[in-house]
This record gives C-alpha cells, sequence and structure tokens, in this order.
C-alpha cells in the first residue's frame, strides 16, 4: 500500500510497525512532529510503547539508554543542537552496545541560529561508535528506519537514520508502507543480555588501562562486521518488499572515467546533474553513500580506485579543513585525485547546475574555490 508521506511522517509510520516498547524524545524543529505523530499513534493505541517525557535530548538518550539495558525495544529522535546535547550518551550507548535506533533531522548548527538542512550536525558525530544511514527520499527513510532496528539488534550497536531537514522531512512523496505482520518477519524479538533482578550484575564499572583497550579493540571490530550484518538484513529487506539496498550504490553505471560522491538528498540533486553531464557525452557516475559508519572502505574503493577525477560535494564542512565527506573518502581511501566542494550550508539552495558546472570546473583544472 502507499502513502503520501513527508520524511517525519515516513519515521513516524515505519516506527508504528516496529513493535517499539520505550520512545523518549524532546521536541526540536524540524524533528518536532516525528515525535508529534507517534505521540499521537501511543495515544490512539496503534502504537503499544511507553512514552518517556523529560527536560532535554541528554535525558532522553539517557532514558533510551535504560530502557534499552533492561531489554526494550527503543526509539529516539531530535536534531541538531539536540544530538549535540547527546554527544556524551551517545558514547555511553554505543560503548554499553545497546541497539537504540535515533533519527536525525539534519539541521544547521548555531551561531548563527539557523533551522534547514545541514548535515554537520550527524557527521559531527560519526566517531561515537554509531551506525550512521543516509536517506535521500521519503522511502528510504521508512525503509531504513525498519532495518535500523534489525540491523541494531543483531550487531548490538546502534544505529542513526539521517534525513535532511525540511528538503526531506516536510516534503511529501508517494512511500509504499508494509503491514506490521510483514515487518515481524524481520524484527522477532531477540533475547538479549539485560537487567535482571534474579542474577544482578553492575553495568559501567571501572575498566583499567588493559581492560579497556581490550573493550574498545573489540567494538572497532565488531563494528566493521556491520557491512556484513547490513547486507544481510538488506537481503531479507529485499524478500519482503522488493526493494534492496547497498552501503554505497552507483547510478547509472560502475565502469566510467569520473565520480560524483554525495550522501542524503544532495545525491538526489547530483543524481540530476549526473544526467545532464552524460547527455553532453561525459563518462561520469554518481557514487551515493548509504552508510557512513562503519565506513564502507572495500566498496569505495571498488568503485572509485580507477576514475581519472572524483568530485565530493557536502553540504557540511570541518571548519579549517574541508568537506567532512571530501575528507573521509580521500584519507580513507587514500587517493590524491578527489576534489571537494561545500555548498548549501544551513539549507542555501544547490541545483543540478551548480553541481555540474562544479564538476566542470574540476574536470578543466578551473577550480575557483572550496565553497560553490
Amino acid at each position: 500500500m502507499k502513502k503520501v508521506l513527508g520524511g517525519n511522517d515516513a519515521v513516524s509510520q515505519a516506527v508504528s510497525v516496529c513493535d517499539v516498547e520505550v520512545i523518549s524524545a524532546y521536541p526540536i524543529t524540524p524533528q518536532t512532529s516525528i515525535i508529534e505523530k507517534i505521540a499521537d499513534l501511543i495515544y490512539a493505541k496503534q502504537i503499544k510503547a511507553q512514552f518517556i517525557k523529560v527536560e532535554s535530548e541528554h535525558s532522553a538518550m539517557a532514558a533510551c539508554i535504560g530502557a534499552s539495558i533492561a531489554g526494550s525495544r527503543t526509539f529516539t529522535a531530535t536534531s541538531s543542537q539536540g544530538l549535540l546535547l547527546m554527544h556524551e550518551v551517545l558514547h555511553w550507548a554505543s560503548g554499553a552496545r545497546l541497539p537504540i535506533v535515533l533519527a536525525n533531522a539534519n539541521r544547521a548548527i548555531a551561531p548563527g541560529w539557523n533551522i534547514w538542512a545541514e548535515a554537520t550536525d550527524s557527521l559531527s558525530q560519526r566517531d561515537t561508535g554509531w551506525v550512521q544511514l543516509y536517506a535521500a527520499n521519503s522511502q528510504e527513510v521508512y525503509d531504513f528506519i525498519i532495518m535500523a532496528f534489525a540491523v541494531a539488534e543483531r550487531a548490538l550497536f546502534p544505529v542513526m537514520v539521517c534525513l535532511d531537514g525540511f528538503l526531506l522531512t516536510h516534503t511529501k512523496e508517494p512511500v509504499e508502507i508494509l503491514e506490521h505482520e510483514t515487518v515481524k518477519q524481520l524484527l522477532p524479538k531477540i533475547k538479549r543480555d539485560t537487567l535482571d533482578p534474579a542474577n544482578p550484575k553492575a553495568y559501567g564499572a571501572l575498566a583499567f588501562p588493559k581492560d579497556y583497550y581490550i573493550i574498545k579493540k573489540g567494538q572497532h571490530l565488531d563494528m566493521l562486521k556491520v557491512l556484513d550484518i547490513f547486507d544481510n538484513v538488506s537481503l531479507e529487506f529485499k524478500k519482503i518488499t522488493n526493494r534492496h539496498y547497498n552501503p554505497v550504490e552507483v547510478y547509472p553505471k560502475p565502469d566510467s572515467q569520473y565520480s560524483i560522491v554525495a550522501l542524503g538528498t544532495l545525491s538526489q540533486t547530483a543524481r540530476l546533474a549526473v544526467d545532464n553531464l552524460r547527455k553532453d557525452d561525459i563518462d561520469v557516475n554518481l557514487v551515493k553513500i548509504n552508510m557512513l559508519r562503519p565506513f564502507p572502505q572495500q566498496l569505495l574503493k571498488q568503485l572509485l580506485s580507477d576514475k581519472k577525477l572524483i568530485v565530493v560535494f557536502d553540504r557540511d564542512i570541518s571548519h579549517g579543513k574541508s568537506g567532512i565527506v571530501k575528507d573521509e573518502i580521500a584519507g580513507g581511501l587514500d587517493l590524491c585525485n578527489v576534489v571537494g566542494f561545500v555548498g548549501g550550508l544551513g539549507g542555501d539552495k544547490i541545483t543540478e547546475s551548480t553541481i555540474a558546472n562544479a564538476f566542470l570546473d574540476a574536470k578543466n583544472a578551473q577550480i575557483k574555490g572550496l565553497f560553490l
């Protein structure tokens, strides 16, 4: 069945079929309508979950941590400054290996105050140990939320699903939704080692250097396994939906001389730019990143190592360095033929012609600077 949904609607609809048991969140634009819709569904008894009201995003994540330790399937949502306020406990959730799912409505970071799209908020959290998925349209938002619960519970890592503020959160389009019984095939209740009054345990105890090192090494090695877990979940998801996702996708074909790289809604605009460039007989493709953490290094190497030029477009910035995704590509793959552009900060307009012209500047060695 199809419904016309905005990205925020898609999140709440996905949560409604995932048997979530505890939800805790604090309102912040442009995320607020996610939690409002979920609260309405709980009130209407369409979601059988407990909603925990809190005074801040830090407390929202702390409540999710406690609920997850107790064995509950747990969800929250936030954006921008709210995600930054969660920063301390994001590390705790991942270090404790808790399968929490979070929807982040990507929004610029103050100052100045800005409520429009930018990915710097979530990208600045890429080292917190959370799996990060970036959706480009409302169908991906819906699907990624459902897949996130499956990945989180099999990998025992929290998962962050990111969707661009307003460009995606409030833009409506047709979305294929699933029945509750269909989703249950992908999300059976998994028994975890959780709090048990009959078998008391200590959590978050002091770890001396040798033990701490072993814990963190294991956390890293297990995070790398998430790529395979995501692939398995994606194959199972395809069986019930006929939709399949890879951590990295290429359009229209892998064998090209040049590549444009982007994530989120910017990849949709870049796709149009690729179409226009190919009409002019320029052999370029789009490499779309769905998963940034764990970093899909081998997949990206396969797709990019033979390219004459790789041009990365960022709606984010690491001040004093460059675009964050560009830095991930160049540094993570040890490539020197990577050029990056930054644009669309704070929701500023970026069009397919902007991307196409910047690509041509890079191809012709006529780069005018970092910013579009």
